[in-house]
């Protein structure tokens, strides 16, 4: 160690607390730069895992190779490893209760395909022949056919076949069941084969298998000793580097090969997550991590620049007296980028370790609501790389290595006398410290003695402003972010008045499905139900019908009225006999009215919801009076056939069956209605008329009870296809996934803040302790204690307002950049966050006053000499 070493690392000594606000805002610094691509890392390592467990452990596979060229495969440069799938074909599942699932599935694997495909077992064993089989537990909960260990299947195999233009097109299990229909004869299975299998075990449904497959999966055992010379084999890849140039390399390999594109597949879903395959989704979350680095590397660059840049007084006095004793350019310059580089060896990895130790504790109490709304086993672990880490110290080195190399640079130009006299850190000139006579006479002698310190401490003024204004923005940045991460997770189902949504999708007819949900609707759990079908009609309403706000909605959506009026069109809807007559007493009518065909009415929902100038409110959707007609047409599609018909108005209603009030939909109105009036109403239309389906909403207290009672029901009727959505689960998850959103973007939000915080606390502190001398002379001349509180609170005022002058414009033009990035992948609402707005002018006026209360009070029972004397704090 030289001398000059030796000097600097006693000058730290003397400045502890410099040296430590300096070496907290460093830690503090790391860690947030060191989090943020952690919490990328490990984003992109969960996502990676769950599509593996989903879709298997591979990268690409190629389709219908010779055996000859699975060697080629396997001993290429890019190969980890190799897993070899055979397709066998299609059967027939005879009973199967799923009209969109009518087969089962057949294909085979080697031993690695059941590992790395994820083949889990729920019982019994895997095959070890090609006369063995396991099958989906999906085939009895879904298809309603009941296997067990020890059948023997007797199965007939072909290919599905699809004709097109005298074409015929092998199907595979992506594309779901082509069934006949106006423009195509639908698909046929053309059998191939004959063989008998022996189950040997039953498997959870891999995830492999599309929900809209039209076959059960069965798996057998693949021998590749067996294998001819003339057979064909799936042979999938895992890759040795997983890169664009893999990419570029598989291609080739297939070309060489003879392997078309069509018959070579890529992971997608994996590969995206590499950054290999363009995804919008990644890339604006990608690029949003990539604007949260920079923000934080901004704040950090301000809060470590701003350590060594605002002590550079300090400095310049301890640099030039070295240099009046012989110190060269060089040593001056040596002496801080020592300081630098001591307080870098200390705080960067102390930094990288809390930064990394964070988010993994982060991670470990977030794990039940990732478990919770994505619904597997894949943990949200910590994940790091060596690349993670390389970045963060190279950006805190440079960062770091930046903000002693400028004062290094300033100190070592100037002369040894002017750096001891700091002659080029105050240089009074009249104009310069100059301030308005208005100042002294509204606020008095201590704010005009207050400012004209701002203005001669110019290059502490202007980086105690700079450092508060990265403040704001990174506060007022990252609160808008946590705004538009809120919306983007916000749930379409937020406002379902229901919990549970049922739907027949087999095909039966409209009385089977009601059958159906009336049973269901006696069912255990069910709280309150509504069996649903609609029809839309259109109808003019004029303009005296439709209310002053309502029109002005219209206008600001540009709807303009016809000559006759507004056209207007109605969804008709038909809800079963319980739930009409709930409604018609809810109503205050009766309800042999509106069963009444021969007079057919119903009861209007005129109130909703409306929106106009950012104000929601109730509102009369028309002016229209119980006991008025509503004169409708009827169209079938491509309005080939209209039917005229009258609704009359039975009653007027503020809201819907189930309790909700509808969101305003421009000139869109809802009719309840009887099921013998829909009966009548759509007997007219018989003829090419589209009438939606049949459809079940259901209120519950315990929604997951109730749908498992819906299941168990369906087993003992005919009915096969039945879609059950639990809406109340969905909600809870749409819950959890909000709660996983704040918690990280407030988080964030926090620990920007705590930069924030610092920086202030940092720069401002160090500027008072700088000044020390400054005050005991001002109190040396007569200055009493009421006074210098009164100054040092006009120069917190000063701050702040200059501070928010700069940093409210700058940050209002970021809140808006990240808007325009998120609103690429995400529908979201530009929200302007008027809360962080308030909270941070009054948090600046807050935070910089306590500062300077705190520091000044420091320096305030300083005794006067000794303070004149002070070279170090």
């Amino acid at each position: 160690m030289n001398v000059i070493q030796a000097l600097t690392l006693r000058h730290l000594k003397l400045n502890k607390k410099r040296t430590l606000t300096t070496l907290i805002g460093v830690i503090l610094s790391v860690s947030m730069i060191t989090a943020v691509p952690t919490f990328v890392t490990s984003f992109l390592d969960m996502m990676q895992r769950s599509v593996m467990e989903e879709t298997g452990v591979w990268h690409v596979i190629y389709k219908d190779i010779s055996t000859q060229a699975v060697d080629v495969v396997k001993n290429d440069e890019n190969t980890k490893q190799t897993i070899l799938n055979q397709d066998i074909g299609y059967a027939v599942l005879k009973g199967s209760k799923n009209e969109n699932k009518p087969y089962l599935f057949i294909t085979s694997y080697d031993d690695q395909g059941f590992t790395n495909f994820n083949v889990k077992l729920i019982e019994g064993r895997l095959p070890q022949n090609d006369h063995e089989v396991v099958i989906s537990a999906y085939i009895g909960e879904n298809g309603g056919v009941q296997y067990k260990i020890g059948d023997v299947l007797h199965l007939e195999i072909g290919n599905r076949i699809l004709k097109e233009n005298d074409q015929e097109t092998v199907l595979e299990q992506d594309y779901n069941l082509q069934e006949a229909g106006e423009d195509q004869t639908g698909e046929s299975l053309v059998l191939t084969t004959a063989r008998d299998y022996t189950i040997t075990g039953i498997i959870e449904r891999p995830g492999f298998e599309p929900y809209w497959a039209p076959g059960y999966t069965v798996i057998s055992y693949l021998d590749k000793d067996e294998l001819s010379p003339a057979d064909k084999v799936n042979i999938a890849v895992v890759w040795k580097n997983i890169s664009k140039p893999a990419n570029n390399h598989a291609n080739a390999l297939a070309d060489s090969l003879g392997v078309t594109p069509m018959n070579v597949d890529y992971n997608q879903d994996l590969l995206r997550y590499y950054g290999i395959i363009n995804d919008g989704m990644l890339g604006t979350l990608l690029t949003l991590a990539a604007i949260i680095t920079t923000l934080i590397i901004i704040g950090s660059v301000a809060l470590i620049y701003n350590a060594f840049s605002i002590s550079i007084v300090e400095r310049s006095r301890h640099l030039g007296m070295l240099a009046s004793v012989g110190a060269t350019k060089q040593q001056k310059r040596s002496s801080v980028f020592y300081e630098a580089f001591i307080i870098g060896a200390i705080g960067i990895p102390i930094g990288v370790l809390c930064g990394t130790l964070g988010m993994g504790i982060t991670f470990a109490l977030v794990q039940p609501l990732v478990a919770s709304f994505t619904g597997t086993n894949t943990e949200l672990r910590l994940a790091t790389s060596p690349l993670t880490i390389l970045i963060a110290v190279v950006v805190s080195a440079i960062t770091i290595f930046i903000s002693a190399y400028i004062p290094a640079r300033r100190a070592s130009r100037i002369s040894p006398i002017d750096a001891i006299r700091q002659s080029q850190d105050i240089k009074l000139t009249h104009k310069v410290v100059k301030t308005s006579r208005l100042t002294r006479r509204i606020f008095g002698i201590e704010a005009e003695l207050g400012l004209k310190n701002l203005k001669r401490n110019h290059r502490s003024y202007r980086t105690t402003i700079f450092s508060m204004v990265i403040s704001i923005v990174l506060f007022l940045t990252v609160s808008s972010l946590a705004l538009l991460a809120q919306g983007s997770a916000q749930s379409i189902t937020d406002n379902v008045p229901y919990d549970v949504e049922v739907f027949v999708t087999s095909s039966a007819t409209a009385q089977e499905k009601r059958d159906f949900y009336t049973a269901v609707s006696h069912l255990d759990h069910v709280d309150q139900s509504v069996i649903s079908q609609d029809l839309i009609a259109a109808g003019m309403i004029g303009k005296d019908r439709v209310p002053e706000n309502i029109r002005a909605i219209l206008d600001e959506n540009g709807i303009l009225p016809e000559t006759e009026g507004y056209r207007t069109y109605f969804q008709i809807e038909a809800i079963d006999d319980d739930s009409l007559a709930r409604f018609a007493r809810e109503n205050g009518i009766d309800v042999a009215m509106l069963k009444d065909t021969a007079n057919p009415c119903g009861i209007l929902i005129n109130t909703v919801i409306t929106q106009l100038d950012d104000r929601y409110q109730f509102s009369k959707l028309l002016n229209v009076k119980t006991g008025e007609t509503l004169p409708l047409t009827l169209s079938s599609p491509e309005d080939a056939v209209q039917q005229d018909v009258t609704l009359k108005i039975a009653a007027l209603a503020d809201k819907m069956p189930l309790g909700n009030t509808e969101p305003f939909k421009p000139m869109q109105a809802t009719i309840i209605i009887s099921e013998d009036v829909f009966a009548s109403l759509s007997g007219i239309m018989a003829q090419g008329y589209y009438l939606s389906d049949v459809f079940q909403f259901i209120k519950s207290a315990d929604p997951t009870q109730l749908v498992e009672s819906i299941h168990e029901y369906q087993k003992g009727t005919s009915i096969g296809n039945v879609q059950i959505d639990d809406i109340a689960a969905s909600q809870k998850r749409e819950r959890q996934i909000k709660t996983f959103v704040l918690v990280f973007t407030y988080g964030f939000v926090a620990l920007i803040t705590a930069i924030g915080v610092a920086n202030i606390f940092n720069t401002i502190f160090t500027s008072i302790a700088l000044r020390k001398r400054e005050f005991a002379m001002l109190r040396s001349v007569g200055m009493t204690p009421r006074d210098f509180l009164k100054m040092v609170n006009y120069e917190s005022i000063f701050y702040g307002i200059k501070a928010l002058i700069y940093g409210l414009p700058i940050s209002f033009a970021l809140m808006y950049l990240l808007y325009w990035v998120t609103s690429d992948s995400f529908m979201v609402k530009f929200i302007f966050p008027w809360n962080s707005v308030l909270l941070v002018v009054i948090g600046v006026f807050a935070i910089v006053s306590s500062c300077m209360l705190y520091a000044s009070s420091k320096v305030r029972h300083e005794n006067i000499i000794d303070a004149l004397k002070m070279e170090s704090y």
